[in-house]
């Protein structure tokens, strides 16, 4: 199987955009190494292996370019101890000589001192997979060889280089568990989350029915006081209809009653005067007498005059 190796131009372009993403603030948003690297792994591949797989025929992963950034940071620092000279001072243009991208990772991540590399004990693990991840640099390094292009310095041979082998295994297993215990977190904190996100809408949900049901209640009640107030609104019409009647009764009886009491006091006037004037025995006193008499009749009994109040045509020839 061929061995996967990176091309200067795929190198140059993954620095371009780290060095974007560094720059914009984006980077330092994003918590875990896959977040990191995927979108500089995708830009990678789409301007690379997508537009000529024949030259470009590899198809990087997130953990590819992690990787590639550690691997690049051996070999910048392989160049530099290369280019340094006897008055421990350095040929910076020299470097791209022995890296094309030499300056341009210094660009991006910054010098980094030899003193680093050299004098880092391999055993000290925690200090250097700290919380910025390994030598500060927030990188995190996969279980897969160094690449071949690998500068190992002057003084490097195989002895310098499986220490350096033990040292990024051991780097490897303090990232591993570092990564593990954040996702266990993680998942922690999104189980508490969900957690109070279901009892909030259970909450809710509970409070919405409470107040349906209240609502329910007072709209029953409602109608309930309605009702009870056109029972009591009819009860009282009917009533008021009532007491009307009866007062027309009353008044109907009243207005018959006095009509009648005058009927009676006509009549009893009428028979007084008739007696008082019929008493006397003249002619006069006869005739009013018999006088007296029809006038008596005639108003008990109306029927002797006219509707105009005349007398009628066969009414007795005395009225004359």
């Amino acid at each position: 199987m061929k061995r996967k190796k990176w091309s200067e131009l795929e190198e140059q372009t993954l620095l371009t955009k780290y060095s974007n993403l560094l720059n914009s603030g984006t980077l330092s948003k994003l918590k875990t190494r896959e977040k990191k690297f995927k979108p500089i792994a995708e830009h990678v591949n789409s301007v690379h292996h997508l537009q000529d797989p024949v030259h470009f025929p590899f198809k990087w992963s997130w953990r590819d370019v992690s990787i590639k950034v550690q691997n690049m940071r051996h070999q910048y620092l392989g160049v530099k101890q290369k280019i340094r000279t006897s008055s421990n001072e350095f040929n910076w243009k020299d470097g791209e000589n022995h890296w094309e991208n030499f300056l341009k990772y210094k660009e991006v991540f910054g010098d980094v001192e030899l003193d680093v590399k050299e004098n880092a004990p391999s055993n000290d693990v925690v200090e250097l997979c700290g919380d910025d991840g390994v030598l500060g640099f927030g990188f995190g390094i996969d279980s897969e060889e160094l690449e071949d292009d690998e500068e190992d310095g002057e003084d490097g041979g195989k002895k310098s280089m499986l220490e350096r082998e033990e040292r990024r295994k051991e780097m490897e297993l303090c990232m591993e568990k570092r990564d593990d215990e954040r996702n266990e977190e993680i998942e922690m904190k999104g189980l508490m989350l969900e957690e109070r996100q279901m009892m909030w809408a259970k909450r809710e949900c509970e409070k919405r029915l409470r107040l349906e049901r209240e609502f329910d209640e007072e709209r029953r009640q409602r109608m309930k006081l309605e009702e009870k107030w056109e029972e009591e609104e009819m009860e009282w019409r009917e009533r008021l209809v009532n007491m009307q009647i009866e007062h027309e009764k009353q008044m109907m009886q009243m207005q018959a009653d006095a009509c009648q009491n005058q009927t009676n006091l006509l009549g009893i006037m009428a028979r007084l005067f008739c007696q008082f004037f019929g008493s006397a025995n003249d002619g006069l006193g006869g005739g009013l007498g018999t006088l007296s008499a029809q006038v008596l009749q005639n108003l008990q009994h109306p029927g002797g005059l006219s509707d105009g109040g005349k007398p009628d045509a066969g009414s007795p020839s005395e009225f004359l």
